[in-house]
């Protein structure tokens, strides 16, 4: 029989008492107050060890007690949670609410028809309102000067850097642990309570959405569903900075079937953020850096933003040496390659990427290989939009002579050298792209590259390591393959 039914039908079991084990249990657990259900399980929190050992046999009597297929034993345990959530109610006692919540996550009785059949429709929007302020207001304390320096940072946080610092290693997902690879998980009824105001007063969750208190707003968010999240934000037009943060730090840990159809928001979510607050938005961009789908946010931000906007933002964004992240970064580009901006955004990377050879060339300390960034396809996409092709030969052979001279220039030592050759072959290659794509085939560039070749001694020892540098690319780019 489906639990909804026996709730129905609950009279018809007048000869069933309720289950005298599980009742003892619950008087046990009512003795303590409702702060005392206010803790995080982790391993070593001996300050709410009590409670949580008869939370935990009160979940193994009622797991014992559904495995079995006696209808009777099953209404004996309904009727005592049904005692106990009247009693919760009637009294206005949280401390009975929170056993029956913690108790309801195993059998999921419907509790809008228990309010409904017990007629305490003003009792229960009293405890919602209840269970609204202790959220609104909660503080975590644990056992440990570690941890307790870790929450009490989450607990009040105030400084754009720090509440980055913290919110960087929360994980989103509803049943994960509260901080990712940890086991700091939150108790059964924390979900119930935040479930209850979810499907019966949905203003206070709002209300909770727009707290200041950092840590509600991450377990509010934590629980509730992307599609809530994306109707909250379609819905309201100001939405505070911390919100749109946790907002948007959940969507993009979440899955990329989970997100698919949520793009067009992030992107929304993510220029509302950076208009709102550049240091957060910095602050997440460090940490969704070289990620996928925000490198696809980002993109589709860049066609969006005012031209002051993009000057600001591409300033904040780091050229990484690491040639291995250019896939990730074409997946920006292919976001904002044919936006009305497009050109304006090209010229303003390939400024950045100058200033850096600029730096490069200077540099006598440091050894550099490929110079070509993460975003090179950008600055491939800049001189195929602004070079023709005379300008990209002429460029070519006056960086061939440049490299062929480079022995007879003064450095200050081998590594300022180096620099300096890796400077004018990164250009060299990114115009081979070009040269390869428009299949131009000029004579003068293979004999160029021959002699260059097999008279520069210092080219093949600059590029005989096991980092990426594009040789073979770069000849098959100039000879064919």
């Amino acid at each position: 029989m489906e639990i909804s039914r026996i709730i129905t039908n609950l009279e018809d079991f007048n000869q069933v008492s309720s289950d005298n084990d599980l009742d003892l249990i619950i008087e046990d657990l009512s003795k303590f107050s409702y702060e005392d259900f206010i803790y995080i399980e982790y391993v070593g929190n001996s300050e709410s060890l009590d409670v949580r050992e008869l939370l935990g046999k009160l979940i193994n009597k009622i797991d014992d007690v559904f495995k079995e297929n006696s209808i009777e034993k099953k209404v004996a345990i309904i009727k005592s949670l049904v005692l106990i959530f009247q009693e919760g109610l009637d009294e206005i006692n949280l401390s009975y609410f929170f056993i029956f919540l913690h108790a309801n996550s195993r059998i999921d009785l419907p509790i809008d028809e228990l309010v409904n059949k017990y007629d305490l429709n003003e009792e229960f929007n009293e405890v919602l309102i209840k269970i609204f302020e202790i959220l609104n207001n909660i503080k975590i304390l644990v056992a440990g000067e570690a941890l307790s320096m870790y929450f009490d940072k989450l607990n009040a946080l105030n400084e754009d850097e720090t509440l980055i610092t913290s919110l960087r290693e929360i994980d989103f997902e509803k049943y994960n642990p509260i901080i990712r690879n940890t086991k700091f998980t939150l108790p059964n009824h924390f979900y119930q309570m935040i479930e209850v105001l979810q499907e019966n007063n949905l203003e206070l969750i709002e209300k909770l959405l727009a707290s200041d208190n950092v840590f509600s707003l991450v377990l509010i968010i934590k629980c509730i569903p992307l599609n809530q999240i994306n109707s909250f934000f379609m819905n309201h037009n100001e939405i505070n900075e911390k919100t749109l943060l946790c907002f948007l730090m959940k969507f993009l840990r979440a899955s990329s079937d989970d997100i698919e159809n949520y793009r067009d928001i992030v992107v929304e979510m993510g220029i509302r953020l950076y208009q709102l607050n550049k240091t957060l938005f910095n602050g997440l961009m460090d940490i969704f850096m070289y990620n996928e789908f925000f490198n696809e946010v980002m993109g589709a931000m860049f066609c969006k933003l005012s031209k002051e906007d993009l000057n600001i933002l591409i300033e904040s964004i780091p050229l990484n040496d690491n040639v291995e992240w250019i896939d990730v970064r074409t997946k920006m580009l292919n976001e904002c390659s044919e936006c009305e901006n497009s050109e304006y955004i090209f010229e303003l990377i390939y400024k950045k990427w100058e200033n850096y050879l600029l730096n490069s060339f200077n540099e006598k300390n440091k050894a550099l290989n490929i110079l070509c960034t993460d975003f090179c396809n950008f600055i491939i996409a800049y001189y195929f939009h602004k070079y023709d092709e005379d300008k990209l030969l002429d460029s070519m052979k006056e960086l061939f002579v440049k490299l062929k001279d480079l022995d007879g220039e003064w450095s200050y030592n081998i590594i300022h050298h180096r620099n300096k050759f890796f400077v004018y072959y990164s250009k060299l290659f990114i115009f081979s792209v070009i040269y390869e794509f428009n299949n131009m085939g000029d004579d003068e560039i293979k004999v160029d590259y021959n002699e260059f070749y097999e008279e520069y001694v210092l080219f093949k020892k600059f590029l005989d390591n096991k980092k990426e540098n594009f040789l073979d690319r770069f000849e098959e780019n100039l000879l064919g393959k």
